[in-house]
């Protein structure tokens, strides 16, 4: 038996060798997820899902193994880590995503050689350096050396003038910082949503806006947005949300004019010296160890990553200059283990402040921002207290994620308290939406793998074609908003005409008129449950990869047909939604919806009374 492991997009001499090499009876081909072969001649099948998930398991269990390795008796992660600064948990995120497509090839690899299989190997260059294995039955195709990214001047250049303009603003606007007790980080990407009292549209913390609403004169928010890649397409635009103050002027300081001081101060460059000095040995000590060949992988990875350690060590000084001078009581934040934002918690700790981790996300096995060792737990390396939705992410981060018991504290989501009140002005909502007929809508993902996007959303629009009595809604999501003629080229090619696209809009207002929701993995579908709506999750092979099917909350289908079917029947109200299932599941999955998350947010927070409340 032959393998073609197809890891990267071919060129046309090599699609040619394929097809001819698969004309033999005993060769096939499998591509990697986000590859597609559209060439008649070479029929393949995609990687096992099984490989993917055990590859990523692996990898995740080596990382966290290698974070705890001793060296002269001192684990890497302690040994690297400069006081309050934990270096190696800012890193060990990104290096697992960076890592993750190399060893997904390497198990595909081991699998299909342990099958007695001679295997070749299309990949991208870069990965055949970790690829050195003389064997016999292994050849690797690398594809051509990638040429550098180009600097992202533009967005550079609009990042720039944003960077100036929130310095002046900090300088001249400053918040009144007389009584703040309580920290709330903002890093953001600014969305449409509604005021939870007067329910006005706004662009707002999607997450947040409920708390930062409500928060009173005791809480101070740190205001700031992700700076743009400096290589690659990302973009940065320009737009007065960025600057709009949202009436609450006088309790936000700009995270910007904090980093800008923090550049200008020569004590904090001369910490920062010390503190590499201090990296920059440990490396040497641990680059004399004798490594096993995935521990040198995740080392070299680290140190390939270390020219943003510098970065990340400057923005931690700055805030902890900021906290030194004006000390909190506590510090709050979504998305906590992200490196930009734990640089802002872990400053406000080394000064004394409690520090508070928000759930914004599920989270699952194959997360290592919510997974940690019992020698993290001991050197007190996750947040002080993790409030999180309901009972079961409290079961797994204790459970899995070695948090202590007593540090995660159920509240609820708090942008779930604006959904009684929606629900309560649902006529007007389906008047400002123009809604004549019942709507399906459809939440569309940048899915990684396109031939699975496009066939998600080929399917959706195929099956409406032939339902004219409802409208479909496509509410793109928010990495999408480029993709508008993406989906209007499907449609065309789907012949569904029926239908309206829309990316600036609030998701909450659009599920409380919705009637059907359809997605295929996203998190919508649990908040289209908040809303007691009709699920249906396209899942092409049966994963059911958020358990809404295995939970009673959602049909499972795999074709347009039985999307259009099953669509009808929910629409028609010939099939309704199990409300005891739905129940169960918010009770486990995110307490109630009853419109106090916010409240008890807030009532955690100011339960601490000290620094030494953890």
């Amino acid at each position: 038996m032959e393998a073609f492991l197809i890891f990267r997009q071919p060129d046309n001499k090599e699609l040619s060798t394929i097809e001819t090499a698969l004309q033999r009876s005993n060769s096939f081909a499998v591509t990697a997820p986000g590859i597609s072969i559209s060439t008649p001649g070479i029929p393949s099948v995609k990687l096992s899902p099984e490989i993917i998930r055990k590859a990523n398991q692996d990898l995740l269990d080596a990382i966290l193994a290698f974070g705890d390795r001793t060296i002269d008796g001192t684990a890497f992660s302690s040994l690297i880590n400069p006081g309050n600064f934990p270096i190696w948990h800012y890193q060990r995120f990104r290096i697992y995503f960076k890592l993750r497509p190399l060893f997904v090839l390497r198990a595909a690899i081991d699998h299909y050689l342990s099958q007695g299989c001679r295997v070749a190997v299309f990949c991208d260059e870069v990965y055949t350096k970790n690829l050195n294995r003389i064997i016999e039955k292994l050849q690797i195709v690398p594809g051509p050396i990638s040429k550098k990214a180009k600097l992202n001047l533009t967005a550079l250049f609009n990042y720039a003038v944003y960077f100036k303009i929130r310095v002046l603003i900090g300088l001249f606007l400053p918040p009144v910082l007389k009584s703040k007790k309580h920290l709330l980080v903002d890093r953001s990407v600014k969305q449409l949503c509604r005021h939870i009292k007067t329910l006005e549209p706004k662009y707002d913390n999607y997450n947040l806006s409920n708390l930062f609403d409500t928060a009173g004169n005791d809480f101070l928010i740190l205001s700031e947005v992700e700076m743009p890649k400096l290589r690659g397409n990302g973009s940065f635009r320009l737009n007065s949300n960025l600057f709009a103050g949202q009436g609450r002027r006088s309790s936000t300081i700009n995270g910007e004019y904090l980093l800008f001081r923090g550049l200008l101060s020569a004590g904090i460059c001369r910490k920062k010296k010390k503190i590499l000095a201090h990296l920059n040995a440990a490396i040497k000590q641990l680059d004399k160890e004798k490594l096993s060949e995935v521990e040198y992988i995740i080392f070299n990875a680290f140190r390939q990553l270390s020219p943003t350690n510098s970065f990340f060590i400057t923005r931690y000084l700055s805030f902890q200059r900021f906290f030194r001078k004006h000390p909190m009581l506590t510090a709050s934040a979504i998305d906590e283990n992200s490196p930009a934002t734990r640089c802002i918690l872990d400053a406000a700790r080394s000064t004394g402040s409690v520090t508070f981790g928000i759930q914004h996300g599920n989270i699952g096995d194959a997360q290592p921002a919510y997974l940690y060792t019992p020698t993290d737990r001991e050197h007190h390396i996750m947040a002080d207290y993790t409030l999180v939705w309901g009972e079961y992410w409290k079961e797994f981060l204790v459970g899995k994620g070695n948090f202590p018991s007593d540090s995660v504290i159920i509240t609820g989501q708090i942008r779930t308290d604006i959904i009684p009140r929606l629900l309560k002005d649902n006529d007007e909502l389906r008047a400002e939406f123009a809604a004549k007929k019942p709507i399906a809508v459809f939440a569309s993902q940048p899915i990684p793998d396109p031939v699975v996007r496009h066939r998600a959303a080929l399917d959706v629009f195929t099956a409406f074609k032939n339902l004219p009595d409802f409208e479909l809604i496509v509410k793109l999501h928010p990495g999408e908003k480029d993709a508008i003629d993406y989906y209007r080229e499907i449609a065309i090619e789907a012949g569904c005409e029926d239908y309206r696209l829309l990316y600036d809009v609030d998701l909450y207002s659009l599920l409380a008129v919705s009637d059907l929701v359809i997605t295929c993995y996203s998190t919508v579908g649990t908040e289209a449950v908040y809303f007691a709506k009709p699920l249906l999750i396209l899942d092409y092979e049966k994963e059911d990869l958020l358990g809404y099917h295995a939970a009673g909350i959602a049909w499972q289908v795999s074709d347009p047909v039985e999307l259009e079917n099953i669509s009808r029947k929910l629409l028609t109200k010939e099939l309704v939604p199990d409300m005891d299932a739905y129940r169960n599941f918010i009770a486990r999955y995110s307490n109630s919806i009853d419109g106090r998350a916010t409240e008890r947010t807030i009532d955690a927070i100011r339960e601490v009374k000290s620094g030494t409340d953890r």
